[in-house]
């Protein structure tokens, strides 16, 4: 059988050129080089997506601290540059994932999902303040627990 053509993959793709971003690379406890976050296409994201979104704000990315928009819909967590953006992009699935609280920082370690085409990765994020890191840390805990 002939594979597909390349553009037809889903989610993260080794081919792919490292994106500008930094968590797309080596992030100090990562198990390996963080996935890079697939660009959904306009129709690809649900109709109601920015209703449906449970939790919205600013993080900041570690180390570099660079400020992002993150929303969480559903059991996935999703970014934009910021938030007058319309495409969101998938950055990962909490499913499986382990999520940690410290102080301001928030830690999240996805699991390995679909047989290790998509590694573990271990993702740090420092909220505005412990409030909002605890709620952010809550909503993780509800997505990475819900059953669709």
């Amino acid at each position: 059988g002939t594979s597909p053509p390349p553009h037809h993959t889903m989610g993260c793709c080794s081919s792919r050129p490292p994106g500008a971003h930094e968590w797309q690379s080596q992030v100090p406890g990562s198990y390996k080089e963080n996935p890079i976050a697939f660009v959904n296409k306009k129709n690809e994201v649900p109709a109601d997506f920015f209703n449906k979104v449970y939790m919205k704000g600013y993080l900041k990315t570690m180390p570099k601290k660079q400020r992002i928009w993150c929303m969480i819909h559903e059991n996935n967590f999703y970014f934009m540059d910021n938030a007058e953006d319309t495409e969101p992009r998938k950055f990962f699935c909490f499913d499986g994932c382990l999520v940690n609280l410290k102080g301001k920082e928030l830690e999240i370690q996805t699991a390995e999902l679909m047989g290790g085409s998509v590694p573990r990765a271990t993702y740090k994020f420092i909220a505005e303040d412990e409030a909002k890191a605890l709620e952010w840390y809550e909503n993780s805990l509800k997505a990475s627990s819900r059953r669709n």
